[in-house]
């Protein structure tokens, strides 16, 4: 369901947090809840619907710069004099027109054309703050750089290689590797999708795969560390929100190697707490990369030690707030009324 604030007033407002997103994305949803109980404006633009939901105007022109996006079902806009600051919450590409096209090739020219748009127009969003930014995520989510960051703030990492040099192996002689994607996370295959998920594998049983399957891909390979706990520490800003996950009470198939294969099988989010160091490296980390959100993944080793793996920088939460008790939209929500209410 898509909600907006329907008011008298709401065109004469000059403060707005607009929520760029898709229709199904229930993340925006207790945000907004709470946006509405404080009489917060905002206005929710569903990327995939731009073409059968919004009516757009971008004007360019030697005197002045103007856009307006409509919502053609209650007649609500939203436009450039109004926008405060930003909450980019995973975006999709269109994926219908308002007419019906019959070629296929024509139709999706138009919905690339129409992607086009909604990239150049977020681009151009640069004067206000954001919570989520294209063009700084994108950068943001290279796994190399996130390694090579992590190590200088002082986090403990995995050792870790890309590479197709088969004699690249070698590193991780007599011992357990995480094989990871890199930016692929599943695959069509008959009866549905095969998931990507993190693989343990002996170096063994690495030397016996063969040159042959190594060289023909940039392999992701972290050295396996095993774990007494993992953990999900949501950052919002300056607060964090740390849960722990007993991935390690599950079998290997089903969440023990890849907590996530653990949804199905009764794994486990507990609030926790972390050292005061962990969470100001977590900070850290998100200032050198210009972030104010980020979702890090850590392993707690046998030993206590916490090893950074990644950060996932629009990463999903609404799970956690829910089943470990954590009040992350609240605390979503007071950094937009923060910056309304300044604004005002």
């Amino acid at each position: 369901m898509i909600t907006f604030i329907v008011n008298a007033d709401y065109l004469k407002i000059l403060i707005v947090l607009l929520i760029i997103t898709n229709e199904a994305d229930i993340h925006p949803n207790p945000v907004i809840d709470i946006l509405n109980s404080q009489k917060l404006p905002f206005f929710r633009f569903n990327t995939d619907k731009i073409l059968t939901d919004y009516d757009v105007l971008y004007e360019i022109s030697n005197e002045r710069t103007f856009f307006e996006i409509k919502y053609k079902k209650y007649d609500i806009s939203i436009n450039s004099e109004q926008i405060t600051c930003v909450w980019e919450r995973r975006p999709m590409e269109p994926l219908a027109t308002y007419d019906h096209y019959d070629d296929e090739k024509v139709k999706k020219v138009i919905l690339d054309e129409a992607d086009g748009f909604i990239k150049f127009f977020r681009y151009s969003l640069s004067n206000v703050f954001w919570l989520g930014h294209p063009i700084i995520e994108r950068q943001a989510g290279s796994k190399i750089l996130q390694k090579i960051i992590a190590k200088s703030i002082g986090f403990q990492i995995p050792n870790t290689i890309f590479s197709n040099q088969f004699s690249s192996i070698k590193t991780f002689e007599n011992k357990n590797v995480a094989i990871k994607p890199i930016s692929s996370f599943d695959i069509e295959a008959t009866g549905g999708n095969i998931v990507f998920y993190t693989r343990k594998k002996h170096y063994a049983d690495l030397i016996n795969i063969g040159e042959h399957s190594f060289r023909n891909n940039i392999n992701f390979l972290e050295e396996y560390i095993e774990k007494d706990y993992e953990l999900r520490v949501t950052v919002i800003k300056d607060k964090c929100f740390s849960a722990k996950i007993e991935s390690q009470k599950l079998d290997t198939e089903k969440g023990a190697i890849d907590w996530r294969q653990g949804y199905d099988n009764g794994i486990t989010f507990t609030k926790t707490e972390i050292p005061k160091e962990i969470e100001l490296k977590c900070l850290l980390f998100l200032q050198h990369l210009n972030l104010n959100f980020g979702c890090f993944d850590f392993i707690v080793d046998r030993n206590g030690n916490y090893i950074f793996l990644e950060c996932n920088t629009n990463g999903q939460w609404m799970w956690l707030e829910e089943e470990a008790k954590l009040p992350i939209s609240a605390a979503i929500a007071q950094i937009f009324e923060y910056e309304i209410k300044k604004k005002r």
